[in-house]
């Protein structure tokens, strides 16, 4: 009997163990995308029944509804719960997921992937828009109906053979709580990614287009299903189709094909292609590229939505309730980020040292002259300079943080010296030392600042400048003032 039970208890011990480790290996290696995978993942750390309006879609979601505008300026609760190409079957069993943790007052799916052509898509495309999901009867369905015949489903299902080799790939970021994401648990599933600016003449007109498309029945299926689940659940929803620029009559046909489906089954659906001046898109501002709105076109879209949705549909206004703070601190987070964006957008010498000095408190900067930094409008630069407390007469690098001038390199110095500074998960670190030039024949100094292997040498003649958000840990701008055209911006 003893005997029994001693090899009952290390029975168990073992299984424990190995269920240990094996959700150590999943956490560990499992995918973070935050295409697909992270979203999903963070939406079940939401408090239940907290999230009032359910944003899903493809990135056409992602990157272009910004929860914390939502918030700022209506008080609305929103979550872009959204994937990379995400088919309208993806879609579907997101939302039905969704439901079973949340009680929407809306739900907002955007149909950009109506013109999903494939029955099925790639391998890499489904995992991103399934893996972040638990797993249930619906998780099954929806491998069913999205992996093609000829795949392994059981690895699909098993998830581990699928991402168990990723430990070749491991990044520090998989070993960080949230995966490295600053705002942690206050994320809302929206995506930066598009923070570049495409440049454009005009914007595209398709008012003209009213022939009706015909999509395929694999999306007109799944479309009517998300339609029917938001009846049986008495839950309102939009159907809208964010602007963008690459948008044509075929694009356009189908969405007069989803204006008719709506209507039939008394929906509201809007197509914001047909509203580019309305929202006040700029053609060259506010794009990342022909499909994505970026940061700027994102904040107009948003509150044009916004609103829309308070016009139309009842949304309570969350602001100053306790039981929100994690959407306030959201707003907080993408504040800062916003800030972020802007000063790197800056071009205008002035402007640009008055908006990075007004956030030492967060940035570590590194300022470094470089070459012949000396040209035409040297006098005015070298008084902007001291206004912010660099004298280049005397000094070559200046580093910053915590708002407190940390160190300097004077002109003349001759010493070898490396200067390190701990930001957390990044380091700065300043190297002075002679060096011998072959092409001379003589001995010079030479200077070098990064951060984390990143070097602060954009301009080869001129002013370099880098700065480290401390709070969002992010790099925040590389840039350099070229003297040899005028101090103007140059960025890697």
């Amino acid at each position: 009997m003893k005997e029994m039970i001693k090899r009952t208890a290390a029975c168990l011990l073992f299984a424990g163990l190995a269920a240990g480790m094996l959700y150590g290996a999943y956490r560990l290696l499992h995918f973070k995308s935050t295409d697909g995978c992270y979203p999903a993942e963070m939406f079940y750390q939401q408090e239940e029944n907290t999230v009032d309006v359910l944003c899903l879609g493809s990135s056409h979601t992602y990157t272009n509804i910004n929860p914390a505008i939502l918030w700022d300026e209506y008080g609305m609760a929103a979550y872009d719960l959204a994937g990379s190409n995400q088919t309208l079957w993806n879609t579907y069993y997101y939302m039905k997921e969704a439901l079973k943790y949340q009680t929407p007052q809306l739900v907002v799916v955007d149909v950009y992937r109506v013109m999903e052509e494939d029955e099925y898509q790639g391998t890499e495309r489904m995992t991103m828009n399934m893996f972040g999901l638990r797993h249930s009867d619906d998780y099954v369905e929806n491998l069913q109906v999205s992996l093609a015949p000829e795949e392994e489903q059981l690895d699909y299902l098993l998830r581990y053979p699928v991402y168990h080799a990723r430990y070749q790939e491991l990044k520090e970021d998989d070993f960080l709580p949230y995966h490295g994401d600053a705002n942690g648990r206050n994320y809302k599933g929206f995506n930066i990614n598009s923070i570049s600016t495409t440049v454009f003449e005009g914007l595209p007109d398709v008012t003209w287009v009213t022939e009706t498309g015909k999509m395929e029945k694999k999306n007109e299926k799944y479309l009517k299903e998300i339609i029917d689940l938001a009846k049986e659940q008495d839950i309102p929803l939009l159907l809208v189709a964010a602007p963008y620029m690459e948008v044509g009559e075929e694009d356009e046909m189908l969405y007069n094909q989803v204006a008719e489906i709506a209507a039939e089954h008394q929906v509201d659906f809007v197509d914001f292609n047909r509203q580019f001046e309305q929202i006040g898109l700029d053609p060259q501002k506010d794009f990342a590229e022909s499909s994505h709105l970026n940061y700027y076109g994102s904040e107009k879209y948003t509150s044009y939505l916004g609103n829309y949705i308070a016009k139309h549909f009842k949304v309570s206004d969350r602001r100053g309730d306790k039981r929100y703070d994690s959407w306030e601190a959201n707003s907080r987070y993408y504040e800062k980020h916003a800030q972020n964006v802007d000063l790197k957008k800056t071009t205008d010498a002035n402007a640009y040292f008055k908006k990075l000095f007004a956030n030492t408190d967060r940035y570590t900067i590194c300022v470094m002259t470089k070459g012949d930094y000396r040209s035409q409008k040297w006098p005015f630069i070298k008084s902007m300079l001291k206004k912010y407390g660099m004298d280049p007469d005397t000094d070559t690098v200046w580093v910053w943080k915590d708002g407190e001038l940390q160190m300097t390199v004077p002109a003349d110095t001759t010493e070898d010296k490396v200067y390190y500074q701990d930001l957390g998960r990044k380091s700065v670190t300043v190297l002075t030392e002679e060096r011998y030039s072959a092409m001379l024949d003589d001995t010079y100094l030479y200077r070098e600042v990064s951060i984390e292997g990143i070097n602060c040498d954009a301009a080869e003649n001129g002013i370099n400048i880098m700065v480290y958000d401390n709070e969002l840990q992010e790099m925040v701008d590389n840039a350099g003032m070229n003297a040899s055209d005028g101090y103007a911006f140059m960025r890697y």
